[in-house]
């Protein structure tokens, strides 16, 4: 009778068992839930780091191709696939970042996890995981063409409102990619308006690409870097810009530039044929030395260029 009893007892004592763990389990879950405090709405941990990690991946493709500084209107089709791949909505994904946002500390945990994707992803990337290895990224060649002076100091009697450059053809050619990289800070004593950071990429025929960065008198240190591809079949004339421009000021300058480097990249084995192409689709003969040949139908007159004036201090 009693071994009878036992061996009904068994499955009911595994079953009460298998109830309090699913009861702690939910309790537990409930308990997480509840300390998080993450309204409805506002995406978890792992889907945020799922669609940042993404963003970040197109934001790098758009870089690579020189679309990062255009108009946001072509930018957002990247971002709203993401969105859809997600099944997310444009107002879910920004009451999360404003949530998250007024949350540091859960925004850290989610950016120490996108951060550890993405150098996941940039490994596997080098090892050849996504694609064979390029023979061709071998002959690409980097040399800096920057032959000016690396660091300038502003101050009030530096009476110049641009701090601008020009670097006269050295053989640029169609699909270069030219990185500019530079150090910058502006006191709070500045008068300068609008500052911005400025890289163009001048042709023969006129025509002008440019991307510019918005520059800040808040006395931190900031590292700027440009990634700006020729995408255009023109013949190169020259890169410029300017290292610090403003629309406005009083007189009083207060600002400092430095670790400045212009990086031209290129393939050494596709020049010949990327001339041919730029010759074809631009057969105008211009001169290199000296001033360009007429070219017609062009009204776009050549900006003017102001080299950084005496006053300013040399590096110590």
């Amino acid at each position: 009778m009693k071994a009878s009893k036992l061996k009904k007892m068994k499955p009911l004592n595994l079953l009460n068992k298998l109830y309090i763990r699913l009861v702690f389990t939910l309790a537990f879950m409930l308990l997480l839930s509840a300390c998080e405090n993450r309204p409805k709405g506002v995406l978890n941990k792992t889907d945020m780091t799922k669609v940042l990690v993404d963003m970040h991946k197109a934001e790098a493709m758009l870089m690579e191709n020189g679309q990062i500084y255009g108009h946001y209107s072509n930018k957002a089709p990247y971002y709203k696939f993401i969105l859809k791949k997600y099944g997310i909505t444009q107002a879910d994904f920004d009451s999360s970042l404003v949530w998250y946002t007024k949350n540091p500390q859960k925004f850290t945990q989610v950016y120490n996890n996108v951060t550890a994707e993405l150098t996941t992803f940039q490994k596997e990337i080098k090892n050849g995981k996504y694609h064979p290895v390029d023979t061709m990224s071998n002959s690409v060649v980097k040399s800096n063409i920057w032959t000016q002076r690396t660091k300038y100091i502003l101050t009030k009697d530096s009476a110049r409102t641009r701090l601008a450059f020009q670097i006269p053809y050295q053989g640029f050619m169609y699909k270069d990619v030219y990185i500019l990289k530079l150090l910058q800070r502006i006191a709070p004593e500045d008068s300068s308006k609008r500052q911005r950071i400025v890289l163009r990429i001048n042709y023969w025929n006129g025509k002008t690409d440019s991307v510019s960065k918005m520059a800040y008198h808040d006395s931190l240190l900031r590292h700027y870097t440009f990634r700006f591809p020729a995408i255009h079949k023109y013949k190169i004339k020259s890169i410029s810009g300017e290292l610090l421009g403003s629309s406005l000021y009083k007189g009083k300058l207060n600002a400092v530039v430095d670790s400045i480097s212009l990086m031209r990249e290129f393939n050494y084995k596709t020049q010949d044929s990327l001339r041919k192409l730029v010759e074809k689709a631009d057969p105008t003969h211009y001169e290199i030395v000296g001033q360009p040949k007429p070219v017609k139908n062009s009204s776009a007159a050549p900006r003017p260029f102001i080299r950084p004036d005496h006053k300013i201090l040399p590096k110590k």
